[in-house]
């Protein structure tokens, strides 16, 4: 049978929640650490997939960034980079703490987001103004 500790003053308030949030519908969790890290690690990386050479350098996954460059080799790189990039980069062992590993993938993420919507601009630019 497994045991856990539980802190009193924890669960005190958890209770004090519960019964706050009871009448509104919402569920209060509680998850380890080590499962959020988890959840956060199977998300696919929008910043290996439109920033796969930036991302594979910016997450220090060196030798994938070599593999990106080789050309049929890339889109290999590509979709490794996008599915299991975060968990790749995590694993590589090479970051002090979660939050700079945390902060360092929304940065990349943010990239790519920045970059596909001035790829979208431009290409409506260019479809709608361009053609004047």
């Amino acid at each position: 049978m497994k045991t856990t500790a539980t802190c009193p003053e924890c669960l005190e308030k958890l209770k004090e929640l519960q019964k706050i949030c009871g009448s509104c519908g919402y569920t209060v969790e509680l998850v380890p650490a080590e499962e959020l890290i988890e959840r956060y690690l199977k998300r696919p990386s929008p910043g290996g997939l439109f920033w796969t050479q930036a991302y594979a350098l910016g997450t220090r996954q060196y030798l994938w960034f070599l593999v990106s460059l080789i050309p049929i080799a890339g889109f290999v790189a590509l979709g490794a980079m996008f599915l299991f990039g975060r968990r790749l980069s995590w694993k590589s062992g090479e970051w002090d703490s979660f939050a700079e590993f945390k902060k360092r993938q929304q940065l990349m993420d943010g990239l790519a987001y920045a970059w596909l919507g001035l790829l979208i601009a431009v290409f409506l630019y260019m479809r709608y103004v361009g053609q004047a």
